[in-house]
């Protein structure tokens, strides 16, 4: 007799199970991410494991303290799932791919191309969840751009306004989340000790966007 196959819910990964190693069996590819460390202006020696913890963890606590507009925002469906739990997952998995797009020199890590990578490596793991297509592309289409809010928001850019109204007419139906996620990517970094002034301006940035 053929055995069934149990698919995971969003609502299955929840930040205690991953603190506890319960997902090891299910998403062995997060766990692994143990094994790469990260050491630049925004890491300090940390793995990438956990740094996604703490971006969860920042995630969940922004969500608590945003403007009811937004809230509403991510109360809406995208076929089963919330825009919530969408980005939930998305966060989850936003540097899947690190490993493979590790690159070092003179002690510093850089990992380019790293979104792009993880928006193809992360169909194969979203396949292990009961998800619609139109789920997993939601996914797969923040974490291919999440990137794209940090160099707006570059201290040294001097087109921030222009690029962010191209970035919230490109992608309506992500936007919120790209921005969301950009603020708790930062927060759960190391750019508050490292570079303070940056960071500063980086938060103002996210929290005007998102009126908080």
């Amino acid at each position: 007799m053929a055995s069934t196959i149990v698919m995971l819910r969003a609502s299955d990964v929840s930040l205690e199970k991953l603190k506890k190693g319960g997902l090891g069996d299910e998403l062995p590819e997060l766990y692994e991410l143990k094994k790469t460390t990260q050491n630049n202006k925004w890491h300090n020696n940390d793995s990438v494991f956990d740094h996604t913890l703490a971006v969860l963890e920042n995630l969940e606590e922004d969500i608590k303290t945003a403007s009811p507009v937004v809230r509403a925002c991510l109360r809406q469906k995208v076929s089963d799932s919330t825009r919530k739990e969408i980005l939930f997952l998305a966060a989850l998995f936003h540097d899947i791919a690190k490993k493979e797009a590790l690159a070092e020199e003179d002690g510093k890590t850089t990992f380019k191309g790293h979104e792009k990578l993880g928006s193809g490596k992360v169909k194969n793991v979203l396949d292990r969840f009961d998800l619609s297509e139109k789920e997993k592309s939601r996914v797969a289409d923040i974490i291919e751009n999440h990137d794209a809010i940090h160099k707006i928001f570059d201290p040294e850019n001097k087109g921030v306004d222009e690029q962010l109204a191209g970035l919230r007419k490109r992608f309506p139906g992500i936007f919120t989340e790209l921005v969301l996620l950009g603020m708790a990517d930062t927060q759960g970094s190391h750019l508050k000790d490292n570079a303070p002034d940056e960071f500063e301006y980086r938060m103002r940035c996210y929290m005007e966007t998102l009126a908080f």
